[in-house]
């Protein structure tokens, strides 16, 4: 990714398991080509999924989310088709990816999806219950 000029806020959580959904809806191919265009990420099968349990971190990502990101429009219908932002981040100070917040009703207030390019689990050594740091990445311009 490019294109970043500082942080925007760091969020702090804890790794958790996800449902299963967010390996078949990285490898849809409309998604899969919006995340290659719009971030340059070929996505790493699957989400990396946090908890937002830092006190001082929940009211980041409150107000991350009430900014417009970058858009994943999808084309139809389907069980795992739902419109999405995206924003970049830096995890743990290395590795670059972007949270997915897929808009959908009853999306849980304190879940953040993450995708990268690589299987971040095994790149950061981490496990169910770790702590995770996010930094916001802010696109230029």
């Amino acid at each position: 990714m490019t294109g970043r000029s500082g942080t925007g806020g760091e969020i702090g959580g804890r790794l958790a398991s996800g449902i299963g959904q967010g390996r078949h809806f990285t490898r849809l191919p409309w998604a899969r080509a919006q995340f290659v265009e719009r971030l340059g990420i070929d996505p790493f099968p699957g989400t990396f999924n946090i908890v937002v349990d830092d006190p001082d971190a929940m009211p980041v990502w409150v107000r991350l989310r009430r900014t417009p990101g970058i858009r994943m429009e999808n084309p139809g219908d389907g069980p795992h088709d739902c419109d999405a932002r995206c924003y970049r981040v830096l995890v743990e100070g290395r590795i670059e990816a972007a949270i997915v917040y897929p808009e959908v009703d009853g999306y849980p207030p304190a879940q953040i999806e993450i995708v990268a390019e690589i299987g971040l689990r095994e790149a950061l050594g981490v496990e169910d219950g770790d702590p995770v740091r996010l930094a916001i990445l802010r696109a230029e311009g």
